[in-house]
């Protein structure tokens, strides 16, 4: 497992950032943050994406093998593009080969993303995700304005957004503002899998 409380302390330093400015920034506790940093505590999806979001680069950072300023699958590009106000649209045409996707294994949990898309250098992700029963995103998450679309390819998942609560089985699917904050839960199936499609590129 790669060593995510590491590379975030590494990344927060880089930053010249404090522990308390962090937590401030993120809305976590200053001590979950110490733990996470010293590996006592294993963060949710939706934590990783808030200290991520703050720390200026994409959640892939903390599972790549090279640093921020490698390649990172592409995602490097991306955050600059952003940081000049550039498009991203992209006009290449890849295949990307069921045995080459990109996975994401969260620690603590049963939970695992495949990137579809071969970078994020583009202005659309694609994600399969492969949860199991009773696991759950954690406290809301908030991405950046835009739209997510989410399908369930197997199983039932539970998922709010705002005050709504639904319940999707099998074949079902919803659309919703990327920014009003959501949650998922995993209620049946072995495994539950989902498709999720964002713009612009969130993770």
């Amino acid at each position: 497992m790669v060593d995510i409380g590491e590379k975030i302390k590494r990344r927060r330093l880089e930053l010249n950032l404090t522990l308390e400015q962090l937590s401030e920034k993120t809305g976590l506790s200053k001590s979950f943050l110490s733990q996470i940093e010293r590996d006592l505590a294993q963060p949710s999806v939706t934590s990783l994406k808030r200290i991520a979001h703050e720390l200026a680069i994409s959640v892939v950072y903390f599972f790549a093998d090279n640093d921020i300023n490698g390649n990172l699958w592409g995602y490097a590009r991306y955050f600059e593009s952003i940081a000049k106000g550039s498009s991203n649209y992209s006009k290449d045409i890849k295949v990307v080969r069921a045995s080459r996707r990109k996975g994401i294994t969260l620690p603590g949990c049963d939970v695992v993303y495949e990137i579809l898309t071969p970078d994020l250098n583009r202005q659309l992700e694609v994600m399969y995700m492969r949860i199991s029963e009773g696991e759950t995103s954690g406290e809301p998450m908030v991405d950046a304005p835009g739209e997510k679309f989410g399908f369930v390819l197997n199983g039932t998942l539970e998922f709010s957004v705002g005050d709504e609560v639904y319940t999707l089985e099998s074949g079902d699917s919803i659309v919703h503002p990327a920014d009003v904050p959501h949650t998922w839960r995993g209620l049946k199936g072995k495994p539950i899998e989902v498709l999720w499609v964002q713009t612009p590129p969130s993770f």
